[in-house]
């Protein structure tokens, strides 16, 4: 495999500065969605961009990436909106009673207007994301076209590997592997019932739909070994293995714009603030047991800190939970270990090991993909 693209380092995350994001720049080019993927093949491979370049896919692809990134990024605005007045709201009214103490009643008074107004500014915003619903499952029905189609890209190659290694440099070969995916192509859901396809998604534990086509399922014989077939196996290898390990590492990596370290970083803090309130009610207690009365200033401000504390915790872990849910952070690290498995499988084995490996990573991407529609299906 002297022609196959070097995979990445291991250490390839330990490269990205402590405070950068961890995929700024970075181009998911696995299905070759971006030009420049696609000029480097080209100039690299031209023989394996005549089989490897889809631009019927990529145009579906697009179209459907498109809504499933507006949705997403509207859908976590007004929860993140909604969140963050809610909180202002509970920390001003934490404080409005201080400002009656120290004397200041008309502070008081317009501390205790706004934090109302606030608080049903965010119960407006709240009941705004739920009637959203419609939004939220546009993504999920977007992203799960999206998903699919790439498993499509690849699934069409995994089991047609001789007649793509044959169009590589023979045009009637080349003709009939376009009609072959032209009529795979065929096979990805409708628009009009993704719905439907994620509800199924969620409930196929038995990984009954893996394969787009059923045919597929079954293995078809190994073809015979060509440079062509090498070329197009180490292709296969680095955009469906080294790709998805990349990325995978990336978002478990230890920059602190990496959602790991960030959820980390929320827990700890979390923490922290819950310490804070439970230490600030109890300097109100201790002030109470020693004659202060409810009124006296001392036990209003601890009282105060006790509860905006208590808020900013709840706040927070509620940002954190719809952020980086602990299921996804546990997916990213069985789907890189699985991914990892594949890619080791691969380069140690023959041909068929090979291709079985290939076929591994199809079943892993599928798993890894209903895992994300069950966590955001569930979560509010």
């Amino acid at each position: 495999m002297s022609e196959s693209a070097p995979p990445p380092p291991a250490d390839a995350d330990a490269r990205i500065p402590l405070f950068a994001d961890p995929l700024a720049g970075w181009v998911n080019d696995d299905i070759l969605l971006d030009k420049d993927a696609r000029r480097r093949l080209g100039a690299e491979h031209p023989q394996a961009l005549r089989v490897l370049d889809w631009p019927e896919l990529r145009a579906l692809f697009n179209k459907h990436e498109a809504p499933a990134n507006h949705h997403a990024r509207r859908d976590r605005r007004l929860g993140l909106t909604s969140v963050l007045v809610g909180v202002a709201a509970l920390v001003l009214a934490a404080f409005t009673p201080l400002a009656g103490a120290a004397g200041q009643a008309a502070g008081a008074q317009i501390a205790g207007a706004l934090a109302a107004f606030l608080a049903l500014a965010a119960g407006a915003l709240a009941l705004c994301q739920m009637m959203a619903a419609r939004s939220k499952a546009e993504w999920l029905g977007s992203r799960y076209w999206t998903e699919r189609a790439r498993g499509l890209y690849f699934q069409v190659l995994v089991n047609n590997l001789d007649l793509a290694a044959r169009a590589m440099t023979d045009d009637a070969a080349l003709g009939a592997w376009k009609r072959a995916r032209a009529q795979a192509l065929d096979a990805l859901p409708p628009a009009g019932d993704l719905a439907g396809r994620v509800r199924d998604m969620t409930r196929d534990v038995a990984d009954d739909e893996v394969w787009i086509l059923p045919a597929w399922r079954t293995a078809p014989p190994a073809p015979e070994t060509s440079p062509q077939l090498d070329l197009l196996l180490s292709c296969l290898r680095a955009q469906r293995m080294d790709v998805q390990i990349d990325y995978s590492r990336r978002k478990l990596g230890d920059s602190l714009a990496a959602p790991r370290q960030q959820a980390d970083a929320a827990r700890r803090a979390v923490g922290g603030l819950t310490v804070a309130a439970v230490a600030a009610a109890g300097l109100a207690g201790v002030l109470l047991t020693f004659g202060f009365t409810l009124s006296a200033l001392g036990v209003q401000a601890a009282v105060a800190v006790a509860a905006a504390a208590a808020a900013l915790a709840l706040g927070l872990r509620a940002v954190n939970d719809g952020l980086f849910p602990a299921s996804d952070l546990v997916r990213y690290a069985w789907y890189n270990a699985a991914a990892v498995q594949a890619r080791a499988q691969f380069d140690g084995g023959d041909l068929e090991a090979r291709i079985d490996a290939l076929r591994a990573m199809e079943g892993h991407a599928y798993r890894d993909l209903r895992g994300f529609i069950a966590s955001h299906t569930r979560s509010r």
